[in-house]
């Protein structure tokens, strides 16, 4: 018998085969296995940090919010604040998600804060992410993730600049977080400090406050026409009250650099005000028993108080606008119930929005501007008692915006759903109607809109009002919301400057889609939440988009723009402002005919232009055509 014999050397036995195919097929599962964990872990990851962004959004909205309303909260625990809601917890139509791309949707909640006794208010924001499925939009798995942040009044420091009257009375103002007021630039009126600091301040002072006051605030300047400053502050026994200083007519009988506290009702606190130095002076505050009152030259009615046109109202003794006497009358509620939620004041106007959301105005009605179906009998004339804005359907208002001069006669409304509507005139051709018609026949209704007329439809969040130096010409400028596809920007009527980055020509009709284009030429997205101090500009329009980068159009004759281009009053491109590598637009003040203020997000204020009486703040008298670092005290950083 011959023996079989295996000879190893010529290669392997099937048992040994065997057992190396099932160690490497554990080897392979083991790797999918921790493949497929991976993946999930890092998908896990990925929408985990888009809940994280959606919480932190909703985190912003709130300190938005806080801000346009004093830091009193305007949402409730049954109406929290979300992507699809307003300040008030309302709900809009066209803003369902934060994100809604594909089979990924994300939103936030934020409930009502809670307010410590010291002030601080507790923000809390959930943001959650849905994976969806593409059938039939089932949610099949969620992410969600908590953000939380202590938030204080006025947490962000405010910026405040543009005044006088073109050689004169410009300045710049900055308040810290820490409630410290700087100012620099003209004095010849005071309005900084004593005389002995000389006529021109070129280097950032601390501002004296009044006796018995701890704390700034808010700060308000008045604009072009006067050098008007104005403060809420803490003061002692007494709450938070208003102060002004300054020139101009409102402060016709307050010695130089004397302040004047805003002469409230015992026991009444200041919530908010508005000010305006343009021909009739005046102030409006918000006081804690939520009604306005203003003071200042009363022309045409423009305090809404019902009495005498061109009755001087001392602001020692400002009289209340007569919202309880309104006609035709409120919406909702007895008229006598009814306070007011916001105010506004320009020139030879003033409206409010009631505790109903309706707008009410009083002032120049002889284009019908003022929104009521009826006309006064000539441009000095107006109408004292405030009237409703006739609105059609009574929809509720969000925001106002009155001509930057009184002869500009259009009023513009939005919407709680963000449509645009104006009353009055399309002098400059913001009625959106495709003509200039000028001023139209006084009482008649040909080429004016005493009912207001809708000029766009839904999904705006912001309006930018603009005033052109030396003439009764406006502008307006709405920036569209984030579900709009656009750059964000549209805009309308007087643009001499090229304010409206567009050709320097007037425009009859809304340009769409206004080119902000960076240096590649992609296109911007506008972000909408400027700060307060940028709803009114002049001569230029300065915008800052969602990467935190400002660009600006219009007047540089000076150099305002900060783009270091040519010194040139028509400038029709957007071109980013010049602010040092690395550094993000937080907020602009651009009242100033010639000068604009940028605060930085590294604590710097940037300020360039015109700086004859000092206003850029570094020390100089040398206009620049890029920013300049505004010196503050010992080169303070301001967070």
């Amino acid at each position: 018998m011959v023996a079989l014999r295996f000879r190893y050397s010529d290669g392997f036995a099937l048992p040994t085969i065997l057992i190396a195919s099932v160690v490497m097929l554990m080897v392979l599962t083991t790797a999918v296995l921790a493949t497929s964990s991976t993946i999930t872990s890092l998908n896990a990851q990925y929408y985990n940090q888009l809940a994280r962004e959606a919480a932190e959004s909703g985190v912003n909205m709130a300190e938005a919010c806080l801000r346009l309303s004093n830091y009193r909260p305007t949402w409730s625990s049954t109406q929290p604040l979300s992507p699809k809601t307003d300040c008030s917890g309302n709900i809009l139509s066209g803003h369902d998600w934060l994100v809604n791309n594909g089979n990924v949707q994300s939103t936030f909640s934020v409930p009502v804060p809670r307010v410590s006794s010291d002030g601080s208010i507790q923000l809390v924001a959930t943001g959650s992410v849905n994976l969806v499925r593409t059938s039939n939009g089932a949610v099949w798995r969620m992410y969600t993730q908590t953000m939380s942040e202590l938030s204080r009044y006025n947490d962000t420091p405010q910026l405040a600049g543009g005044a006088g009257w073109k050689d004169n009375g410009h300045n710049g103002y900055m308040l810290s977080n820490d409630g410290t007021l700087y100012g620099w630039g003209d004095n010849s009126s005071q309005q900084l400090g004593p005389s002995s600091l000389g006529t021109t301040i070129t280097t950032p002072i601390i501002i004296q406050l009044p006796d018995g006051v701890t704390r700034v605030k808010r700060v308000f300047n008045s604009g072009q026409g006067a050098s008007i400053l104005c403060i809420i502050a803490t003061t002692q026994g007494s709450g938070d009250q208003a102060y002004c200083r300054g020139s101009g007519q409102l402060m016709a009988s307050v010695p130089a650099g004397s302040w004047q506290r805003f002469g409230l009702a015992a026991g009444l606190t200041a919530l908010d005000m508005t000010i305006q130095g343009y021909g009739g002076d005046s102030a409006c505050a918000i006081a804690s028993d939520n009604q306005a009152y203003c003071a200042g030259i009363n022309e045409s009615g423009g305090l809404g108080n019902g009495l005498t046109n061109g009755a001087f109202v001392p602001m020692a003794a400002p009289t209340k606008f007569r919202l309880d006497l309104a006609n035709p009358g409120p919406v909702t509620g007895s008229a006598a119930s009814l306070t007011v939620k916001k105010v506004f004041t320009q020139d030879r106007f003033t409206c409010v929005i009631g505790s109903d959301d309706q707008a009410y105005c009083a002032g120049d009605n002889n284009v019908g501007q003022l929104g009521e179906n009826n006309f006064a009998t000539n441009v000095w004339i107006g109408k004292a008692t405030p009237g409703r804005a006739l609105l059609p359907g009574a929809l509720p208002i969000a925001d106002i915006r009155l001509p930057y001069h009184g002869g500009d006669e259009g009023v513009f409304f939005q919407t709680q759903s963000g449509d645009i509507y104006m009353s009055g005139h399309n002098g400059e051709g913001t009625a959106n109607d495709g003509a200039f018609t000028g001023h139209c026949a006084t009482g008649a209704s040909v080429d004016c809109y005493p009912v207001p007329r809708q000029l766009t439809s839904g999904a705006f969040g912001k309006m930018i009002s603009i005033g052109e130096r030396g003439d009764d010409r406006h502008g307006l400028c709405v920036i569209a919301s984030q579900s709009v596809s656009d750059s964000g920007l549209w805009c309308i009527g007087s643009n001499t400057y090229g304010q409206l980055g567009l050709s320097c020509t007037d425009r009859a009709t809304w340009q769409t889609n206004v080119p902000v284009r960076d240096t590649s030429g992609t296109m911007q997205r506008v972000n909408d939440e400027l700060d307060d101090e940028a709803n009114y500009e002049m001569n230029s329009l300065v915008v800052i988009t969602m990467a935190g980068d400002a660009y600006a159009a219009g007047d540089n004759t000076y150099g305002k723009l900060g783009t270091g281009g040519p010194l040139q009053s028509c400038n029709s491109t957007f071109q980013r402002v010049q602010l040092p590598t690395g550094v993000r637009a937080v907020a602009v003040a651009n009242g100033d005919e010639y000068t604009t203020f940028i605060l930085g997000d590294d604590g710097n204020v940037y300020a360039m232009g015109r700086n004859n009486n000092g206003q850029l703040g570094n020390g100089t008298t040398t206009d620049s055509s890029t920013p300049v670092v505004v010196h503050l005290p010992r080169q303070r950083i301001v967070f």
